[in-house]
């Protein structure tokens, strides 16, 4: 019989609220603990000190807010302390850890401690290091430092996409193993949402409203070209951003283009997610071309598909691989606007096929991306380590 496993997952985002990196955390983390596995997972960033519990996942934060913006390098520091502790005081020793971060403060600490403790130290990845991005001199040495030597600390890599694949098998140590995971998603969350007119008709889109990831000023170009002819539909940005000064260009950019029906939603609970989008007429994402979206895969895009709604979302990445136009989604070249207003424009002319293609998107939720079949993996990948 095989020793059952005992995993530790580090993030730096809050948890279990925070960004769709979150989101994939527990719809894995839960398909392990329905296997069997027990699975802690900590976060570096601001929550509750105490244990508590989602989905049968045990979790908890490190960090409490301080007002000063002085004390933000000892509060990490902090942090550190207690997550070096909690990872060696807890009676029954982890297998292994599963590191969501790419920060080197909490790399090479880890890394020491798993050699001392015996512990498999895996890292999840989901784009390309962001040190790629570097142009500076300085910026494309530390680059080329950082790829050369993190990857070999590792003894496996959980990743998202075949091309971040294919760049990290050329970085990581002989005995390393990989295993691409792509996105997952608990439809259970999106099942028995009652259905509300409350908001009227609307196109969804769900994620950080600020840099340009998710191509949202895209979006909102796209959606300017066919908003006069449908007066009483509306685009919803759910979610909001760090950075304050993007999230007020946007509405700026949105304000010179003299839209009526955009509505900035700002930030709502993960347990409100669902109605939202169920909801919706149409869920969109105009992702750019970039190297971050062709490294990466949308977690929100599995949230789309499990609605059963008409998602329209561009070429990149890997999404091509599992989505074809017009079959289980409705596809678009990226940084064409006029051909994702004038797809999204088709949908509502058409939406008794848009609901019959949702439909089969749907499917896909409820195979290659159902968090229970992608768990399964893991675990199995778990265990040949």
């Amino acid at each position: 019989m095989k020793e059952s496993l005992n995993i530790l997952v580090i993030t730096t985002m809050p948890f279990p609220s925070g960004a769709a990196s979150v989101n994939r955390i527990i719809s894995y983390s839960k398909g392990l603990v329905e296997l069997g596995t027990k699975i802690t997972v900590l976060s570096t960033n601001i929550g509750n000190l105490d244990y508590d519990f989602i989905d049968g996942i045990k979790f908890k934060s490190l960090q409490t807010k301080y007002k000063k913006t002085r004390y933000r390098t000892l509060n990490f520091i902090v942090s550190l302390m207690r997550l070096l502790y909690n990872t060696v005081s807890i009676k029954e020793k982890f297998n292994s850890i599963i590191l969501v971060s790419n920060s080197l403060a909490l790399i090479y600490p880890l890394f020491i401690l798993c050699k001392i403790f015996g512990i498999k130290f895996i890292q999840e990845k989901s784009e390309y290091p962001f040190v790629l991005k570097n142009k500076s001199i300085l910026g494309k040495s530390y680059a080329k430092f950082y790829v050369s030597t993190t990857y070999k600390l590792f003894d496996g890599l959980i990743i998202m996409t075949n091309p971040l694949y294919e760049y990290l098998e050329r970085k990581v140590r002989n005995n390393c193993k990989l295993i691409i995971v792509p996105m997952t998603v608990d439809v259970s969350r999106f099942a028995s949402i009652p259905e509300s007119n409350e908001l009227g008709d609307y196109i969804a889109y769900c994620g950080d409203v600020g840099g340009d990831k998710d191509g949202v000023k895209n979006l909102i170009h796209a959606f300017s070209m066919i908003e006069h002819k449908y007066p009483t539909l509306r685009l919803l940005l759910i979610g909001g951003t760090k950075n304050v000064e993007e999230l007020n260009q946007l509405m700026q950019y949105n304000k010179s283009l003299k839209t009526h029906n955009i509505c900035f939603y700002g930030n709502v609970d993960r347990n409100k997610i669902p109605a939202l989008l169920v909801n919706s007429k149409i869920l969109a994402l105009a992702r750019p071309s970039s190297l971050q979206s062709k490294g990466g895969f949308p977690t929100k895009l599995g949230e789309y598909l499990s609605t059963g709604k008409p998602v329209v979302v561009t070429k990149v990445g890997d999404i091509p691989l599992y989505l074809k136009d017009q079959k289980n989604a409705f596809l678009v070249e990226p940084d064409d606007n006029l051909e994702f207003a004038n797809k999204m424009s088709y949908i509502l002319d058409n939406y008794d096929l848009g609901l019959e293609v949702a439909k089969e998107g749907k499917k896909l939720t409820e195979t290659i991306f159902n968090y229970k079949i992608q768990a399964m993996r893991i675990q199995n990948f778990l265990y040949s380590l």
